[in-house]
């Protein structure tokens, strides 16, 4: 069983899935920064000033908890939704998911583009490469002569 396990360990797809999962943690802490710092002013600028979602919550408790952030209200015993807190965590992801898609598009061109056909041999090249081979000792295929043709 310990064998199998380091082999499993040992197969880069585990370790890339790692490495992946790391990336993908300090990418989405930048992409909040981004979303908190930079979207969403954007968005409550174009909307007036009112579209600050962060501490929108639906109070379900039927108490006061004005002054109080959802945490707060967790803390005390309050029932409360941040619905806030979910339409800002909707944007991150969508937000993630286009530049994923960006980036996987642009690598997915780019590899494309380097995967492009070689060129054809000009006459002397092939010529070079008859040669080349002749020197190596390669057996070459037989070419019709200009009487055959």
């Amino acid at each position: 069983m310990w064998s199998d396990f380091k082999k499993f360990i040992a197969r880069g797809s585990v370790i890339d899935l790692a490495v992946a999962v790391v990336i993908g943690a300090a990418f989405t802490k930048i992409v909040n920064t981004i979303t908190n710092g930079l979207i969403s002013p954007l968005v409550s600028l174009i909307g007036g000033g009112g579209l600050d979602f962060k501490d929108k919550i639906v109070n379900m408790s039927g108490q006061d908890v004005t002054g109080f952030d959802h945490q707060g209200n967790y803390g005390k015993g309050f029932g409360s939704f941040p619905y806030g807190e979910l339409i800002m965590d909707v944007i991150n992801f969508l937000i993630v998911a286009l530049i994923v898609f960006l980036i996987a598009r642009w690598a997915g061109r780019y590899f494309r583009s380097l995967e492009a056909s070689p060129p054809p041999m000009t006459k002397s090249e092939e010529l070079l490469q008859e040669i080349r081979d002749l020197l190596r000792g390669t057996p070459q295929p037989t070419r019709p002569t200009e009487k055959e043709v």
